[in-house]
């Protein structure tokens, strides 16, 4: 009888915690490179798990914190994606964790990808800890998204087996002169001194951008696991 007690004590302790509504804070820790070129905080759309749904807001220029809640008892992640469709930065809170999120760069493309996921498997999701994954993998950047969603679907992760993206030197030929610089820290910024002149840039899978501020450009380059590649000049974003 005093077992049975325990374990269903256990079991409400348990759903308690999970269905626990928590304000947490979340602050962009770094102004993005293209703010910094333009000198002009952008807008933002905030995606995240909350751990019964995948909720969205829009977060006006010039606000750095956002207070939202979520309901405990595992992992949410966040991303916020510049004008709606920049490159995206993110973070993560996990029971235990202090209120206090800071979103970054390096953690953007992981985070989309597990605010994703969760529209689908939300259970899976929440059953994460990223903290244990950075661990082991301190560049998030660099896991296999497919991979990585295909284990996490399966049931089949296993902690210290992820499979990774290797990185390669591409060669991009169709880029103009200028200063092109990249929306992400962990990317390399360059310049061209001559339109057409080969540019060589280390890259792993995934959509990269640089801006040329002089002349109104961006540049997308978008890297396939397969290593197929396409680059795309278009005019930059204008929210100045």
């Amino acid at each position: 009888m005093r077992i049975l007690f325990l374990i269903t004590a256990a079991v409400l302790l348990i759903c308690c915690s999970i269905e626990t509504p928590r304000t947490v804070t979340l602050r962009i820790a770094e102004d993005h490179p293209f703010e910094i070129l333009a000198s002009e905080d952008m807008w933002y759309t905030l995606r995240y798990f909350d751990g019964k749904g995948i909720v969205e807001r829009y977060v006006p220029a010039s606000v750095r914190t956002i207070d939202v809640v979520v309901y405990t008892g595992g992992l949410r992640p966040f991303v916020l994606i510049p004008l709606g469709s920049l490159g995206p930065i993110g973070g993560f809170f996990e029971p235990g964790d202090v209120s206090y999120i800071e979103l970054r760069s390096e953690y953007g493309s992981f985070a989309e990808m597990l605010v994703g996921a969760a529209e689908y498997r939300p259970s899976a999701v929440s059953r994460l800890s990223v903290e244990e994954i950075i661990e082991d993998y301190p560049d998030l950047a660099l896991i296999d998204e497919l991979a990585f969603l295909a284990d996490l679907f399966e049931g089949t992760l296993r902690k210290g087996q992820l499979k990774l993206y290797a990185k390669d030197v591409l060669m991009i030929d169709t880029v103009p002169e200028g200063e092109w610089v990249s929306e992400r820290y962990d990317t390399p910024s360059f310049s061209v001194a001559f339109s057409g002149r080969p540019v060589y840039l280390d890259l792993h899978p995934g959509v990269f951008r640089f801006m040329n501020w002089q002349r109104g450009l961006l540049l997308t380059i978008a890297v396939t696991e397969e290593w197929e590649k396409s680059a795309n000049i278009s005019k930059a974003p204008v929210w100045y």
